[in-house]
């Protein structure tokens, strides 16, 4: 009995991390296909994946870059003028944003994301580019910009 609940218990402790691999995997997975869908082109993930501490918890979340994507046989697949996608993934769940750029903050160890949005995202012209600051809270991610327009 003691085996069965130490097993369980190891089971619920790893099921996130592994969750999120999983849910990576299958963005990446999904722009390899278009890739190769498009004139039998090779792809190349670089260094699109980072690991980093979005929630504070101290405990590794992923962020998928598809700026990073390269496709052999398509320059643009992943990317058009307004920026890239960007997939913030916590736990089983993925915020995704069109991005033209992003890095974590740190504000009294408060970790912070923030992202570089075409302009036309914050009342600008697509030239522009202003920036939208995303936090986790109690298991949800907030901030003040809408999710879509």
């Amino acid at each position: 009995m003691v085996r069965l609940l130490f097993g369980i218990s190891l089971i619920c402790l790893f099921s996130a991390p592994a969750l999120a691999a999983d849910t990576g995997t299958t963005i990446i997975s999904k722009a390899r296909l278009a890739c190769e869908s498009y004139e039998n082109g090779v792809f190349d993930q670089g260094k699109a994946v980072s690991r980093v501490d979005l929630t504070g918890d101290g405990i590794s979340d992923t962020v998928i870059d598809e700026s990073d994507f390269r496709c052999s046989s398509a320059r643009s697949l992943y990317c058009g003028s307004g920026g890239c996608s960007l997939h913030a993934i916590v736990d089983e769940e993925v915020w995704s944003f069109q991005a033209e750029g992003w890095r974590m903050i740190d504000w009294e160890g408060r970790p912070i994301l923030l992202i570089a949005r075409d302009g036309g995202w914050c009342g600008g012209a697509g030239a522009q580019v202003c920036y939208e600051a995303v936090v986790w809270s109690h298991g949800k991610m907030l901030t003040v910009m809408p999710q879509s327009r």
